[in-house]
């Protein structure tokens, strides 16, 4: 390998294309929240926009608030078992994480209107009364592994692909393509930058992803006639997300005329390292009514507005590489200070359409059922750089659309107070091209004694998705590479028991 002068450019240093990526999957990660719900809720799928009468109502339907007859305290723990299988490139492997939690909380306050005595109670205003409960709408923590031998790309040609044609001279200092011209992983002649890594090399990547979204709701609902029920509620919503990824290669050196003898027939590894964190506020509001045309039957209707986030990324990432000589000796390694990449930008979320529809067997039990719309490809993201929310709507636009989501659930009384419960959650994939759907069971119990009741459910979650470590265009021109860059499929499940305490007060 020929010895290179290294020139330092001074300016500003602005993230690589890579993040326009990272901003399109984060903004449909922040976009799939689901609504809060105490366990009876999880035990019934979900399925709360016609039922009412929970703390859960707060986070869906609000109108549901119109239900209670007393005040009400909840409090739900969590404990979440993840686990993710990966296939890349033939290899299968595994991983997994566990981790307990707060899920809900919240009061109700249940607040009569005054009537004259012996006032008909099914003629006007019955009651109005109000609530506040913090729930968590999404769950980020897993982690992933996946590992294989490569014959197709290296992560160095993701490297030579994002230096493109730019003087060695005029890289971008401390951008990862520099990195890797100063390591020695891309060299540069007149056609422009090429790897100096030969196919067929070992690759793992490790994520750890931890945080989740959460949403403190503060709302009322007023009772008219015991039959038609109206509610609102503000929802301050926030995001706390750490994603931590550890990507490794090692192969033998590509043999190239004008390769410095030092590296002829040696061997390399290098580590990539990046950390993300993303954290910040929203507010969005929620509207409903449930409606009674008899008894036994609530038809319920609710819109929650878009959400509002301003948000702000922390990024970092490094790449340290070391050789061996043919003969097996070392080589100092070759290191890199950490370069950081901070921005601010503004996510606008879909809005959220619900219909649904409960019927009650006397003291027997009930059957609830859900339909949700969601319009993927409304979510918006903007920022101070024209060109990464240029890019980043695009992108938007033409993978997400919009699709509908179902939720049902079952109870039924067994003796006394104890009831069984049943549940199951249906949500379309997202995406235009690709049928990534997610389905939940759910079964539970409850118990009623006094003004106390205790509820218990386990849900299994099951979706598809995939990863890539690194993707390159198109027109990227080196003779080794054919595709985008290697996928991982990812078969994910989460298993979940949440255990409510309550009092009526």
């Amino acid at each position: 390998m020929k010895l290179r002068s290294i020139f330092i450019v001074a300016g500003i240093v602005f993230a690589s294309n890579s993040l326009y990526a990272q901003y399109t999957s984060d903004v449909l990660r922040f976009s799939q929240s689901e609504p809060g719900s105490t366990a009876r809720f999880k035990g019934l799928g979900g399925a709360q926009t016609a039922l009412g009468g929970d703390i859960s109502s707060l986070s869906a339907n609000p109108a549901g608030l119109g239900f209670f007859t007393k005040s009400d305290f909840s409090f739900t723990p969590e404990f979440n078992n993840f686990k993710v299988g990966s296939e890349y490139l033939g290899n299968n492997t595994s991983d997994k994480r566990s981790k307990a939690g707060i899920n809900q909380i919240g009061v109700v306050f249940y607040s009569p209107v005054n009537k004259a005595k012996g006032s008909d109670l099914n003629n006007g205003w019955v009651s109005l009364n109000f609530g506040v409960g913090y729930n968590k709408t999404n769950n980020f923590n897993s982690n992933i592994t996946y590992s294989g031998k490569n014959a197709k790309s290296s992560m160095a040609d993701y490297f030579a692909d994002l230096a493109g044609n730019t003087p060695t001279g005029s890289l971008a200092s401390g951008s990862l393509e520099q990195m890797a011209y100063n390591n020695f992983l891309i060299e540069y002649d007149p056609a422009g930058y090429f790897p100096t890594t030969a196919l067929n090399s070992n690759q793992q990547n490790i994520i750890r992803r931890s945080g989740s979204q959460s949403e403190l709701n503060i709302g009322m609902a007023g009772n008219y006639g015991n039959k038609l029920y109206l509610g609102l509620s503000l929802g301050l919503t926030n995001i706390d997300y750490t994603s931590d990824l550890a990507f490794s290669e090692s192969g033998n050196n590509l043999t190239f005329a004008g390769q410095d003898p030092v590296f002829l027939n040696g061997t390399y590894s290098f580590g990539f390292n990046s950390i993300q964190q993303t954290r910040g506020n929203g507010i969005n509001a929620k509207l409903g009514l449930i409606y009674k045309p008899v008894n036994e039957l609530r038809l319920g209707l609710s819109f929650v507005t878009p959400t509002w986030y301003s948000l702000t990324d922390d990024y970092s990432e490094n790449l340290n590489t070391k050789f061996k000589r043919a003969d097996g000796t070392s080589i100092p390694e070759y290191t890199n200070p950490l370069s950081n990449y901070n921005s601010e930008y503004n996510l606008r979320t879909p809005y959220k359409v619900s219909g649904g529809v409960a019927y009650i067997f006397g003291n027997s039990g009930l059957i609830t059922a859900d339909a949700e719309y969601v319009d993927y490809s409304s979510i918006r993201f903007s920022s101070n750089f024209s060109t990464e929310e240029t890019n980043t709507n695009r992108d938007i636009a033409s993978l997400y659309k919009g699709n509908v989501n179902y939720r049902a659930g079952l109870e039924f009384k067994l003796v006394d107070q104890f009831m069984i419960r049943g549940g199951y959650s249906y949500s379309g994939s997202p995406y235009k091209n690709l049928d990534f759907t997610t389905q939940a069971y759910s079964g539970g119990l409850g118990y009623r004694f006094d003004n106390y009741y205790l509820d218990v459910t386990y849900r299994h979650t099951k979706w598809e998705s995939t990863n890539s470590p690194y993707t390159i265009s198109s027109d990227y021109p080196d003779f080794n590479f054919t595709g985008s860059g290697p996928t991982a499929n990812l078969k994910n499940t989460a298993d979940n028991v949440y255990l409510t305490f309550g009092v009526k007060f």
